[in-house]
This record gives C-alpha cells, sequence and structure tokens, in this order.
C-alpha cells in the first residue's frame, strides 16, 4: 500500500512539474504576442529608417527561446 502511495505521490509531482512548464510557456507566448502587437502599432512618430516590426519580431523569438523548455528533462 505504501509503494502505491509513493508512486501516486510521483505521479502528482511530475504532472505539477508539468504543468509549472506549460504555465511558464504560455505567459512568455503571451508576452511574445503583447511585443509583436506593439511592434506592428507601429508609432505615427517613427521615422522611415525604424524598424518596430523587425525588433519587435527579434524580441518576441527571444523571449520564446528564453522559455523553451529542455527536451531532455521531457
Amino acid at each position: 500500500m505504501k509503494e502505491l502511495a509513493e508512486s501516486g505521490s510521483a505521479a502528482i509531482a511530475a504532472v505539477d512539474r508539468r504543468v509549472r512548464l506549460l504555465e511558464t510557456r504560455v505567459e512568455a507566448i503571451a508576452e511574445a504576442v503583447e511585443v509583436l502587437a506593439r511592434g506592428l502599432e507601429g508609432s505615427p512618430m517613427a521615422e522611415p529608417v525604424n524598424h518596430p516590426v523587425r525588433e519587435a519580431a527579434r524580441r518576441a523569438h527571444e523571449l520564446l527561446i528564453l522559455t523553451r523548455p529542455d527536451r531532455r528533462d521531457g
């Protein structure tokens, strides 16, 4: 009976880790979308040489890379 309880606890801990990882990824995706939206909005005062969309895309990509789970953990 004790072994069953321990395996159940391990399964719950594994699910907890997965949920936290998913929450982190969803937050990163939401932030990346926000950055892209701001870049696409641009600014009426932006100069033609300013590339807010390119910069926003670069920052969004960096955010997603920073929160990418290590595939070896999965």
